[in-house]
């Protein structure tokens, strides 16, 4: 969800949950969280609380990441010593440019966990480092002090919680770990692992009577702090930090009852009047006449809905097709067609601008990436790297088919359904393996290299993009593999990254990919045996 409004500093990230600008104040750097909802997360936020994100809206929410960051500040430093921080909570407040509640934050310079990549294998112990160190025991020890509903942002269940840690030291073997996202986006029930939904999430929900978004059992918690003073008292934590501790748990438990105590109609109600779409005297008229309120709101949906298929979404169509440059498009497949030149400019300039791309991201060191970009350069007259750029283009010009006139061709009836997912399917497979039976046959007649790994992956659907990386992985020798292999890692990462729900950069499902890729790149043998 993209928010239109001039942004206060750099953007360092966004979730479920908010964007994060790098801000230069008087103290120095920041991070300030502006809190926001994206679209599935409104519906979910409104199918189970009657509003969107509270954090948005409601200040005794937003007060309660305030204590609830204070308090895990000091009972992770008791936990993981120096292993593991939390990103203090400096100030709350509403900005009204967002119409939204924000909250200053300690900024932490790190990075996340080094994904596998062909350069370097010095890093590949940061993952399990987190996971197995510090994800899985935190989650422990969070359930130990009442703080249930912050082991979701702990990773319980869920593989988009990784990225909720920076490495802020990655020296080997002395790793210190940042928890720098503590507020949760959606409710703790939408997890990818079932049996941490059926034995913790929802008994937790009945024992809370709602849906478990960010609780804390701040009874269980005083006692827990009472339990460890001695522990504690081990730890250099003074009878005053204790003491300190506790105030800051009052403080949460005030402020999260007045939160969840809200009722549904009231969540609505406030949530549009702090957003400026009614005043305090509709405000109190509506509390008054529910029906009429809920009657307002189903009637603001469907008026949306009707809005966006009939007249929104058709112009966005319109607009695409006008902004079509077709004479570029023609001029450019004709040059597709003709010039090796050109197909190998196309390869060589979509692997460096991935490798860009993850410099950008720091999952390559900037040695790393100008090392890639040198070999690139030195790849330049492959033919297995101009044959990926064929390949790239199929898949361009196939895409244009499968979207415009293989759809068409089933509404004009001139197709049935059968070959209509036919094709959707079998598509790209068909274009690759004409194109790559016409390479076998001129290597034959040249006598040179058949490339038979190529044409074998280019039958399955979707993965034969990596049929010619595959190829020179098996082909070549020494330092010409790392392009092939960055290309490889690359493809899966991006599958990762793009599944819905349960996907995103820096995730532990783009890391299972990339664990996926990293078998497939160093382990020619591999292939031999898959196919």
């Amino acid at each position: 969800m993209a928010l239109q409004h001039n942004f206060p500093g750099k953007l360092l990230g966004a979730g479920r949950s908010g964007q994060v600008f790098l801000i230069t104040s008087q103290e120095g750097l920041i991070a300030r969280k502006i809190f926001y909802t994206d679209k599935i997360a409104s519906i979910i936020h409104y199918f189970f609380f009657g509003s969107p994100n509270p954090y948005v809206w409601n200040e005794d929410a937003i007060k309660c990441a305030f204590f609830r960051r204070k308090i895990l500040r000091e009972l992770v430093q008791f936990w993981f010593d120096d292993h593991l921080k939390v990103a203090e909570a400096i100030a709350t407040s509403w900005n009204q440019d967002f119409k939204a509640y924000q909250m200053d934050i300690e900024f932490i310079s790190g990075r996340h966990v080094a994904l596998r990549q062909p350069c370097s294998h010095e890093r590949i112990g940061e993952l399990p480092a987190l996971v197995s160190g510090i994800m899985l025991p935190l989650q422990k020890k969070l359930i130990a002090a009442g703080l249930d509903g912050l082991v979701w942002q702990a990773g319980k269940g869920t593989p988009t919680a990784l990225n909720n840690f920076l490495l802020a030291n990655d020296t080997l073997g002395k790793y210190v770990f940042v928890w720098i996202d503590l507020e949760s986006g959606v409710p703790a029930l939408f997890g990818l692992n079932p049996l941490a939904l059926f034995s913790f999430y929802l008994p937790k929900s009945i024992k809370y009577r709602r849906a478990l978004f960010d609780d804390v059992d701040t009874d269980k918690l005083n006692r827990y702090i009472n339990s460890h003073r001695a522990e504690l008292a081990k730890k250099n934590f003074s009878s005053q930090k204790c003491d300190d501790i506790l105030e800051d748990i009052f403080q949460l438990e005030y402020h999260q009852k007045k939160w969840k105590l809200m009722k549904r109609i009231d969540r609505s109600i406030q949530y549009k009047l702090k957003k400026g779409a009614i005043n305090e005297q509709q405000a109190q008229w509506y509390a008054e006449h529910p029906f009429i309120w809920y009657g307002r709101e189903l009637l603001g949906i469907i008026s949306q809905f009707i809005y966006k298929l009939f007249i929104e979404f058709p112009l966005v169509i319109i607009n695409k097709l006008v902004k079509i440059p077709y004479l570029q498009f023609l001029y450019q497949l004709w040059k597709f067609i003709s010039s090796h030149r050109y197909r190998s400019n196309i390869a060589r300039n979509y692997v460096a601008n991935r490798i860009e791309s993850w410099r950008e991201r720091k999952q390559l060191m900037n040695e790393e990436a100008n090392s890639l970009l040198q070999q690139l350069k030195q790849e330049s007259t492959s033919d297995y790297l101009n044959d990926f750029g064929v390949h790239l283009g199929i898949k361009i010009f196939v895409k244009v088919i499968e979207y415009l006139l293989v759809p068409l061709l089933y509404l004009l009836g001139l197709i049935d359904e059968f070959i209509f997912i036919t094709w959707l399917i079998i598509g790209g497979p068909i274009y690759r393996t004409i194109y790559t039976s016409w390479r076998i046959l001129q290597a034959a007649i040249n006598e040179h290299e058949i490339p038979w790994i190529a044409f074998c992956v280019g039958l399955i659907p979707t993965l034969g993009m990596l049929a010619y990386p595959c190829q020179i992985i098996y082909s070549a020798k020494g330092r010409k593999k790392k392009i092939a292999q960055f290309i490889i890692y690359d493809f899966f990462g991006r599958i990762g990254k793009e599944i819905p729900v349960w996907g995103g950069e820096d995730t532990q499902t783009e890391h299972f990919f990339n664990l996926f890729a990293d078998k497939i790149a160093h382990r020619k043998t591999n292939i031999t045996k898959a196919l």
